[in-house]
């Protein structure tokens, strides 16, 4: 009988049901995220504190540093699904620089 829970108890281990699993925001969905949907170019990424447990909080720093001077921050509302992440910052544009064009062009 003891050997069977030991069985059991193994079984329930290594097929997830002893502790839930749970997933995690990685980095390459991030990178993923902003290579798909900005012209940032990442060079670096890193995490932030979000200021509440269960928010997660970005950080790169940009090539694109034309418009986004300061980098782009990411936010995840759920932990557990990248869908839920947005980013928090816009791209800047410099609508001063067509004044420079000729009028003809």
């Amino acid at each position: 009988m003891l050997t069977l829970r030991v069985v059991a108890l193994a079984f329930s281990t290594v097929a997830g049901l002893g502790s839930p699993a749970r997933s995690e925001i990685h980095d390459y969905m991030i990178l993923r995220m902003l290579y798909l949907g900005t012209t940032c170019g990442v060079q670096k990424l890193e995490r932030l504190d979000a200021g509440r447990p269960d928010w997660r909080r970005f950080k790169a720093e940009c090539r694109d540093v034309s418009s986004y001077p300061h980098g782009l921050f990411v936010i995840c509302t759920d932990p557990d699904d990248d869908r839920h992440c947005r980013t928090e910052t816009t791209a800047r544009e410099f609508d001063s620089l067509e004044l420079l064009r000729p009028k003809g062009e």
